[in-house]
């Protein structure tokens, strides 16, 4: 069942595929059709894990778009959602709804004029580069050990030592 958040973005066939074979190739690789089978099924199951995840964090960054100033109904055109109540779905299935209604009620109430012109028709989605490359998170960053921001710290290459010439 589609998303309706996420309501006029597409991905290629050819995308999902290849996240397929990158991320499941070992139980893809998996010869036993059985074993195979409960493979896949337990990524099926950690993949929807990530999709509510992912809402979560959208919803979050959501609540940090509102909570710094910009109107909801701004936002659900800014970000291509088009309507405010799948704006505060997202923002309520990140748990910030409590944050987002105490920062509306420190900062006064906008003025509506009547004489407004028709809300626009909501922004084109991004177009992202395909390029077969990701940034870490901090969280991955330090789970490998490195620091959680910053370069990453390179080893120096060994030093050479010269054989004595023969004379």
């Amino acid at each position: 069942m589609p998303d309706p958040t996420t309501e006029g973005y597409t991905v290629a066939i050819e995308e999902i595929e290849g996240m397929v074979r990158n991320l499941c190739a070992y139980a893809l690789g998996e010869p036993d059709p059985l074993q195979r089978y409960a493979d896949l099924t337990h990524q099926q199951v950690l993949f929807d894990g990530i999709v509510a995840a992912l809402q979560r964090e959208r919803g979050r960054a959501l609540a940090d778009l509102v909570v710094s100033g910009v109107p909801v109904t701004e936002a659900a055109a800014k970000t291509n959602l088009a309507t405010v109540p799948r704006v505060r779905k997202l923002i309520s299935l990140a748990g910030q709804t409590e944050r987002v209604k105490a920062a509306a009620k420190s900062r006064p109430a906008p003025r509506t004029d009547k004489a407004a012109d028709p809300a626009p028709e909501p922004p084109e989605p991004p177009q992202v580069a395909v390029t077969g490359k990701r940034m870490l998170t901090a969280a991955e960053r330090v789970a490998l050990g490195l620091p959680a921001d910053g370069p990453i710290p390179r080893a120096r290459p060994a030093r050479r030592r010269r054989r004595a010439a023969a004379v």
